[in-house]
């Protein structure tokens, strides 16, 4: 029976000394002000951020400059996209002339209803354009004074080099009257 009991002792006393360093290390953390949890503290895989503190303002400084942060353990952030240089749409270049055309303008109606071109498509300023179809058919695109142009309507009187283009007022298309404008194919880069 001795024997038993001196065994008793010998693990009470090792299981005594195991929390008595434990709770050692513990306090020796909060002492020294380590953020560690126990986890960290048990597996060692903690970086520690030095600091220093800045002799004007009093504010703690990471001297961190040089590391890349981190969003998880191990796991680097990723930098930010450098800005996009290239256009969102396609890039377009004034082509080969395609003539001189007598350009006309047209708009909303006076009551400012606006109908659909012969495509479908409802038709907008500096887009919108009404030309001979057997000449320039449908969705054909063009260059009138650097501005680019989409083929979408049609019209009675519009035949051979005459176009008519589309305005948003009729202020403006009075202003605009009749016109000799040269035409440009356009390259789609």
């Amino acid at each position: 029976m001795k024997c038993f009991s001196g065994k008793l002792r010998i693990t009470g006393l090792l299981t005594f000394l195991c929390i008595l360093l434990l709770s050692m290390t513990a306090m020796a953390d909060e002492t020294a002000g380590g953020d560690q949890t126990k986890a960290d503290a048990q597996s060692g895989n903690v970086q520690t951020d030095p600091q220093t503190i800045h002799k004007d303002t009093g504010i703690e400084e990471s001297k961190k400059a040089n590391t890349e942060p981190e969003i998880g353990p191990g796991i680097k952030k990723e930098a930010a996209e450098p800005p996009k240089t290239e256009p969102e749409g396609p890039v377009y270049e004034k082509g080969a002339s395609l003539g001189i055309f007598s350009a006309t303008a047209y708009c909303p109606s006076k009551s400012g209803k606006i109908g659909k071109t012969y495509s479908g498509t409802v038709p907008k300023a500096q887009h919108t354009l009404s030309a001979d179809v057997t000449l320039l058919p449908i969705g054909t695109k063009v260059m009138i004074d650097d501005v680019i142009y989409t083929v979408e309507d049609t019209g009675s009187s519009i035949k051979g080099n005459k176009i008519d283009i589309y305005f948003a007022s009729r202020e403006e298309a009075l202003k605009f009257g009749r016109q000799k404008k040269e035409l440009f194919a356009v390259i789609v880069k």
